[in-house]
């Protein structure tokens, strides 16, 4: 079995899941449903960053695999890229406030689970990329 190429799969796999996670609110919910605004700027950071680094880490991953810069920096960068994105994840995740949370109208309730979706695809480009930095280093 190719670890270097079953990691980077995992890896990308993650950060696209990632990156549809954290979107889904945005384009699933109706406008005047409820406070996305303040629902995406919640906690220290917000959770919109982490979709905007995932798109990279797409980016970070290929250009690895594909030989275009150093598969090495490439799997460094794209591993603690997913460090971020999971520390980010899980800040936002945990400090929600719960009058955002739970202010969805009944057709969202989905809505209060989606923020462990996005910790558990966050965990998963972090054990994809783990792998990917493990097999080319």
């Amino acid at each position: 079995m190719d670890v270097e190429r079953t990691a980077s799969i995992v890896g990308l796999v993650g950060t696209v899941l990632l990156a549809a996670a954290v979107a889904v609110p945005a384009v699933v919910v109706e406008s005047g449903a409820g406070p996305m605004a303040a629902y995406y700027a919640s906690g220290p950071f917000g959770i919109a960053v982490v979709g905007l680094l995932a798109l990279i880490e797409v980016i970070v991953l290929l250009s690895g695999r594909q030989e275009r810069t150093d598969p090495a920096m490439a799997a460094g960068l794209a591993f603690v890229l997913s460090l971020a994105m999971l520390g980010i994840s899980a800040t936002w995740a945990f400090t929600i406030d719960p009058t955002v949370l739970f202010s969805f109208p009944e057709q969202y309730s989905w809505i209060s689970n989606h923020r462990w979706a996005v910790l558990a695809a966050a965990a998963l480009t972090v054990v994809g990329t783990a792998g990917y930095a493990r097999s080319v280093v």
